[in-house]
């Protein structure tokens, strides 16, 4: 059995939330299903199931007797009701899909996008909360929530990690999201990888952001001459949204934040680039104009530099913008080099599970600097062309709850990046900020 290793850390009105590390028979957590339905109450809108997840690999004797899930917090002197009440013992995935929709609520603490008041730092939750039970004893309980200043609300134990030694949760291709989309598609449902906006992602705790970047010149003669409207978001060779949006979402956030350092892979450019070196001058005249003024230049910051020397400089820098053409790149002194991912093109979990493992044990022999485990399955052309039943989100679902085993259970030592798609399906922001405790734990004593 995997070491237990619990730490314990103030959450929203001082409750006291565990971290998911090693694994606790007791432990649960919320998770949204990247599965959808239509909604019975807003036209045009999805429901977005909540799920109770708790470990899978226990004796069935350690489980709790019984998980709820909670409208009002189950920690007061009398247990409310729960909305829905499970027997671990029953469900032996680990796991409980409810139909309870999550709905789109406001970000807590002030986080909305475009509130004009501070936010208030640390986590904050969402009107849902997790709680497993002995008879009528809590014994473990924890929220839905965001954790928008996750690395400044540790930064006394995070300083001495390094950028390549820190556990990075991301998002692959982290603008296709439905609110993006500028026209419906046919093949809609392999376009969208998230259910959240970059904003919304980077406010959950996100802190690696994958694009690809496409060019699309004027199509007449009264389109718009101003090459800022030209740059979009692809999902390989689509365009699905504009790209200046999504860069100001990103200064904004490290606008509102004190110590986050968010890391942004502009990774590919699929569409309008090939031969046409004046239009990469042209993106990164855009890149320096939105982004310089708040980028990490490469020429004084690696994978090696630890978080402390990036919250001492005295200008506040904390972007990472990472360019997928290293000769583009070469020529800029902000600019990163290519970021490298490891992505297995596999269509199963346990295809995935095996390249991940592979990929995770060269990791042990990798020179330093920042790499990206892409977590996600990769559907053939076969599936998108013949499949009416298959999405991004059917293979999100059947993978992203082994991915919070996975990486908290057995990876979490030695990984870095990881991008997943439909990221609020797992647990790995969570997974992430404890693993990060954990190596300076494990380095103090």
């Amino acid at each position: 059995m995997v070491e237990t290793f619990q730490l314990t850390r103030k959450g929203p009105n001082n409750l006291r939330l565990h971290e998911p590390t090693g694994f606790d028979c007791n432990a649960v957590f919320l998770t949204v299903s990247s599965l959808w339905r239509p909604s019975s109450h807003d036209h045009g809108l999805a429901d977005r199931d909540l799920e109770l997840n708790w470990e899978p690999s226990c004796d069935p004797a350690m489980l709790p007797d019984w998980v709820g899930l909670f409208d009002t917090n189950p920690s007061t002197t009398e247990i409310p009701s729960p909305l829905v009440k499970v027997h671990p013992a029953d469900h032996h995935d680990g796991f409980f899909r409810t139909n309870v929709s999550l709905g789109r609520p406001l970000l807590p603490g002030g986080w909305e996008f475009g509130h004009n008041a501070t936010p208030t730092e640390g986590d904050h939750c969402f009107p849902y909360w997790a709680a497993s039970f002995r008879g009528d004893q809590l014994v473990h309980m924890d929220c839905l929530k965001i954790r928008p200043t996750w690395m400044w609300d540790h930064r006394l134990q995070l300083r001495s990690l390094s950028l390549g030694g820190l556990f990075i949760p991301g998002t692959h291709n982290s603008a296709c999201y439905k609110g993006s989309l500028t026209r419906r598609d046919t093949f809609s449902r392999y376009l969208l990888t998230q259910d959240t906006g970059v904003w919304g992602q980077l406010v959950h705790g996100i802190r690696y952001l994958d694009l690809r970047v496409g060019y699309y010149p004027p199509t007449n003669k009264t389109d718009t001459k101003d090459h800022r409207t030209r740059f979009w978001v692809n999902h390989d060779l689509i365009r699905v949204g504009p790209l200046l949006p999504v860069l100001r979402e990103v200064k904004q956030f490290l606008q509102k934040t004190m110590g986050e350092v968010v890391i942004l892979d502009l990774h590919r450019f699929p569409v309008g680039f090939h031969g046409r070196p004046a239009r990469h001058r042209c993106l990164v005249a855009l890149l320096t104009r939105e982004l310089k003024s708040i980028a990490l230049p490469v020429s004084s910051v690696s994978a090696s530099t630890l978080l402390r020397d990036i919250w001492d400089r005295d200008d506040n820098r904390r972007l990472i913008v990472a360019y997928g053409d290293k000769n583009v790149a070469a020529e800029s002194t902000w600019l990163w080099g290519p970021l490298s991912q490891v992505w297995g093109n596999q269509q199963t979990p346990s295809g995935l599970r095996n390249f991940l493992q592979r990929s995770m044990d060269s990791a042990k022999q990798r020179s330093p600097g920042l790499w990206a485990a892409m977590a996600e399955l990769t559907p053939t052309p076969l599936d998108v062309m013949f499949n009416p039943t298959g999405s991004l989100r059917v293979m999100a679902n059947a993978v992203n709850r082994n991915l919070t085993s996975w990486f908290r259970n057995e990876w979490w030592s030695h990984t870095n990046i990881v991008a997943t798609d439909f990221f609020l399906g797992n647990n790995l922001i969570d997974v992430a900020v404890a693993a990060n405790l954990r190596k300076i734990n494990m380095v103090e004593s």
